[in-house]
């Protein structure tokens, strides 16, 4: 045990120093991975556009910033997870928190309308609770994804807790892959984990930890844009579900609920100009290929509206991290809520400004959005 948690401090330490010594240098990749570019990742995000539509960060990872290349990776074949091929380099992994899990069947997906359902009741349950200056994060966001998953599985009284420990406890996961958290929080999300295969069966886990924390940085993600700009949750109080469903779709695109996606190169293939051999790792800046300046006008405005009625226009590029789908859960969900928030509290509004958590690259990690019921 003692000679696991010196290699798990060992690998943590020696990540954590690549990136920075290499973001130092001038990599742009390495750089956004320390997560040291404040709450604004627009000059991140720009820098990495800059580099190329797709370039090599001495990382050994193939990037991309830019949404025509973003969109033609993202049809790649991913590798099943197996051994790389001996002239691969290892990429850098500093959380391998997925190992052994299986990934998830893309046909067992839960009925959209069961979840629509059962975020409705969720919410009813959480908001009627709620009085005065409130954390949207964690009153709201955090708690209805997991009252979801639980009334999924059938989980009920002590299992429930147990079950939102666990999602908390896990929360770092997508991040901790490629941003090294600190070493209680990595031994947190091991047992996290563990947790989860004995509450939901170890087919669930994948699913459960991306959807969870997905669906809560997408309603954060929402939440937080229409109570910052002046007008926009009033406007949103009367459109219903239709005003909650074009506000997601533009959080997609503006704030994704997951930035960074890596993944492992199948087989050799072509793209931009650039030969990715079999078994490289690829990274695709969703954030910025989201709010490329090629595609999108004022790519940095929150602007629900911008698809128009008929739904015109580039849509936002949605990864698949792990082979989870975001769909219908995580969008479902943060439609629901969105909804449910606007009619019960047509007058909500800010209390101060959103606060995000330092060093999460993937996620973006929404850690606060107070605000007066």
């Amino acid at each position: 045990m003692v000679v696991a948690e010196k290699e798990l401090g060992r690998r943590l330490q020696l990540v954590q120093g690549i990136h920075w010594l290499y973001g130092v240098q001038g990599d742009p990749y390495a750089a956004l991975l320390r997560g040291h570019h404040g709450p604004d990742p627009r000059e991140a995000y720009a820098r990495n556009r800059e580099a190329g539509p797709l370039w090599r960060s001495r990382l050994g990872t193939w990037v991309t910033a830019r949404y025509a290349t973003a969109a033609e990776l993202l049809a790649l074949p991913v590798a099943d997870g197996g051994p790389l091929p001996a002239a691969v380099p290892q990429p850098q992994v500093a959380v391998a928190w997925d190992r052994g899990l299986p990934a998830p069947d893309p046909a067992v997906r839960p009925a959209a309308d069961r979840v629509r359902a059962l975020a409705g009741r969720a919410c009813e349950r959480i908001l009627a609770g709620l009085r005065g200056e409130v954390d949207l994060v964690a009153e709201v966001c955090a708690r209805v994804p997991v009252e979801v998953l639980a009334d999924l599985h059938g989980l009920a009284g002590a299992d429930r807790e147990r079950l939102a420990g666990a999602c908390a406890a896990a929360a770092p996961a997508l991040d901790a892959a490629l941003a090294p958290p600190s070493y209680e929080d990595a031994a947190r999300l091991s047992d996290a984990v563990a947790a989860l295969r004995g509450l939901l069966g170890e087919t669930a886990v994948l699913r459960a930890v991306v959807e969870v924390r997905a669906a809560q940085e997408l309603v954060a993600g929402a939440l937080g844009a229409l109570v910052a700009g002046p007008g926009r949750w009033a406007r949103l109080a009367g459109r219903g579900r239709e005003g909650a469903a074009a506000v997601v779709a533009e959080t997609l695109r503006h704030d994704p609920p997951v930035k960074v996606h890596v993944f492992t190169a199948a087989a050799d293939t072509e793209a931009a100009g650039q030969r990715i051999a079999a078994g490289e790792q690829v990274a695709v800046l969703i954030g910025a290929a989201n709010r490329d300046p090629e595609v999108f006008a004022r790519p940095d405005v929150f602007d629900p509206d911008r698809a128009g009625a008929a739904g015109a226009g580039p849509r936002p590029l949605v990864p698949t991290p792990y082979g989870v789908s975001l769909e219908p859960f995580a969008e479902i969900v943060a439609e629901t809520v969105v909804a449910a928030l606007a009619a019960a509290c047509p007058r909500m509004r800010a209390a101060g400004p959103a606060v995000r958590c330092p060093r999460t690259p993937v996620t973006g990690g929404l850690l606060k959005v107070p605000v007066l019921f």
